[in-house]
């Protein structure tokens, strides 16, 4: 048997495993462990890492345990030809972040601000320019096309000149709204009085006076120093010039908007350089003369400053220079001329708006449009509005076409939103060239000819007026555009996609074939039984179903039921409320308490069945009200008979009958009833 060798270890004894040792294991996460100590936060570098990734890390030198740490000793040194320069800030690895963001340690706050929204300050609403929304009226009228109100709506709104904005302040909380300032020249809308002058002041002086320059002399006196607009640039002068405040004020009002006063006043620099001085006392050379337009007994004629204009602006014209009121119209095409502000920017904002979604411009148009008697409707399950100068018309079931009318009217209902170009293909077989329809718009040139149109209106009438003035009888009323009444009938070349062109040669029959379907497709479009749309899609509604008849019922006569009275004779009982006829019963006879004397019969008593004779005792009984059963009377062997439904007068019998014979009617008598109680 071969020797181990010496330097062969012996094996370890095995050892029997305790598995007690591995009771105070734990697998549960950190956070359910009370007991245990919180963790230490993580260390972060310049670079936002933690300890176990990106962090700095100890040099060789230094003792750096684990492996490949002498790679990163040499980056870190930055001695090896791989290595990475260090920062500027004197620490190693990447440089550091830029903290130009502002924030935290980490990197600056990321999250951007959100956008500020613009709240308006005043109402605003939009409504159609009367020259443009007349060209518009006679470009619908000479289409047969039907067209989106939202399409009309954002024909008059692409252009300013084409609506009137009015504004007016939004009221509080059980207030009315605060009346507007505006000026009269333009009927622009400002926040203050003072602003709609200013405005005035700078851009309409020549609608009061007629303004010309004039060489004056310059100012006099030792001026260091020029006051400059830090915005355009322009000479001010001297903050010790007893005009300077003036300049400063016209000059903000001519020159500057969308700033507060204050604000422009914190740009304005000095300057003291001589050749801005001299170009300041240059300008001064040149003045300018206000002579007053309209000039009346008591007002100066000419005005040499535009304090001075202010001031007589504010003592004789006033009214024609500035307004208030609840709402404040002006023309769409003023919109740039409005200073810069918060009603300018309201506007801004609403007219953008309106293009994106043209609900309420949309709505100010429909009203008007039904005055012009154009056809206006819904369609479909959102609600669409459509508008057509052809009133439309609703084929029934009784309606009687010839075959080609017939024929074709069936197909389009059979097939809804069919291209008029594709319907010669479709019907009759016959290829024909795509026709695209013509967009709805309005020209310059349109509007141009419906504005000279309404001047030579208005100066026709004001003739009238003039001439009926001089003969001294009543000017005539002008009638306004929005009150016509008359229909609005399309023109009779009005455009439809009823011109076809075919793809190739036809043969006379299928020529007559074309020609004949477009025929009829026009007549049924003009007449209003198909709809052409605005691209071109024909629709034609299902037949009309008849109407139901419908039942009449005729209401049932209510009986009317007499009250009871305390005491009535039977004569007026009988005559006022006929008795029903009973249904048949027997009842005993009883004998009567005290004689009867023989009285008159009663000829208009109801008849009573022979087989149903009564005690001996009248009675009135009412329906609803005791009966026979619940009143007890005298003759305890009485039946209970079936209660009438009206008055019912009880007859006694005569004294003649025995107790168990019955009577007939003819042998009932009567008695003093009158004299007779009721019974309860």
């Amino acid at each position: 048997m071969a020797e181990k060798p010496e330097n062969q270890s012996k094996a370890a004894p095995k050892q029997a495993l305790d598995l007690n040792a591995l009771s105070g294991l734990d697998f549960g996460p950190n956070w359910a462990d009370e007991k245990k100590k919180q963790s230490r936060p993580k260390q972060y570098d310049n670079h936002g890492g933690d300890s176990r990734g990106r962090g700095k890390r100890p040099s060789s030198s230094g003792g750096a345990s684990g492996g490949g740490g002498g790679n990163r000793d040499r980056r870190a040194a930055g001695g090896g030809s791989g290595g990475r320069p260090p920062s500027r800030d004197g620490g190693e690895g990447r440089p550091p972040r830029r903290d130009d963001r502002g924030g935290n340690d980490r990197g600056g706050d990321r999250r951007r601000q959100a956008p500020v929204v613009f709240n308006p300050t005043v109402q605003v609403d939009l409504y159609p320019q009367d020259e443009a929304f007349e060209a518009l009226v006679k470009r619908l009228r000479a289409t047969a096309r039907t067209y989106q109100l939202f399409e009309i709506a954002h024909l008059l709104l692409e252009k300013p000149e084409r609506y009137v904005v009015v504004v007016s302040n939004k009221p509080k909380a059980g207030e009315s709204p605060a009346p507007l300032h505006f000026a009269v020249p333009g009927h622009l809308p400002f926040e203050s009085e003072e602003a709609a002058f200013s405005h005035v002041l700078a851009n309409n002086l020549d609608l009061f006076f007629d303004v010309e320059a004039i060489e004056i002399e310059p100012p006099k006196g030792n001026f260091q120093m020029v006051n400059r607009c830090g915005i355009t640039g322009a000479l001010l002068g001297p903050p010790n010039y007893h005009r300077y405040q003036e300049f400063l004020q016209v000059h903000y009002t001519a020159k500057v908007s969308g700033m507060s006063f204050e604000r422009f006043q914190s740009k304005i620099e000095t300057v003291k350089e001589p050749e801005q001085i001299d170009a300041w006392l240059e300008s001064m050379k040149t003045g300018a003369r206000y002579t007053v337009k309209d000039h009346k007994e008591g007002e100066p004629e000419s005005l040499e400053s535009l304090e001075a204009v202010r001031h007589f602006l504010m003592q004789h014209r006033k009214d024609k220079v500035v307004g208030s009121g609840e709402h404040v119209r002006f023309a769409g095409r003023d919109l740039e001329n409005l200073a810069k502000g918060d009603i300018r920017r309201s506007v801004e904002a609403y007219v953008e708006q309106q293009l994106h979604f043209p609900l309420e411009a949309a709505n100010n148009i429909r009203g008007r449009l039904r005055r012009h008697k154009f056809t206006v409707y819904k369609k479909g399950s959102k609600g669409v509005s459509y508008v057509c100068a052809v009133k439309r018309k609703f084929r029934e079931s009784k309606t009687v076409f010839t075959d080609s009318i017939r024929d074709l009217i069936e197909f389009i209902e059979k097939h809804p939103n069919t291209p008029a170009s594709k319907l010669p293909k479709l019907y009759i077989d016959i290829d024909t060239e795509k026709q695209r329809p013509k967009e709805l718009k309005v020209s310059e040139a349109e509007v141009a000819a419906a504005a000279e149109a309404k001047k030579a209106a208005q100066e026709a009438a004001q003739e009238l007026a003039a001439e009926a003035t001089a003969e001294g009888s009543e000017a005539p009323v002008t009638p306004v555009a929005d009150a016509e009444v008359t229909e609005a009938k399309i023109a009779p070349d009005a455009e439809a996609s009823t011109d076809a062109t075919p793809k190739v040669e036809l043969t006379n029959e299928e020529r007559a074939k074309l020609n004949q379907l477009m025929i009829d497709l026009r007549w049924l479009i003009t007449e209003g039984y198909v709809t052409e749309y605005g691209d071109g899609k024909l629709f034609a509604a299902p037949p009309m179903p008849e109407p139901k008849k419908k039942e009449v019922k005729v209401p049932r006569p209510q009986e009317k039921v007499a009250p009871v009275a305390d005491v009535a004779p039977v004569a007026d009982v009988a005559e006022s409320a006929p008795v029903a006829e009973p249904a048949p019963a027997v009842v005993p006879v009883a004998e009567p308490a005290a004689p009867v004397a023989a009285a008159e019969p009663v000829a208009e008593a109801a008849p009573i069945a022979e087989s149903a004779p009564t005690t001996g005792s009248v009675d009135e009984v009412q329906v609803g009200e005791t009966t026979a059963e619940e009143a007890p009377t005298e003759n305890p062997k009485a039946v209970e008979a079936p209660t009438p439904k009206k008055k019912v007068a009880k007859q006694g019998a005569k004294k003649k009958t025995g107790p168990n014979k019955q009577v007939t009617p003819d042998e009932l008598d009567f008695e003093s009833l009158a004299e007779q109680e009721p019974k309860e």
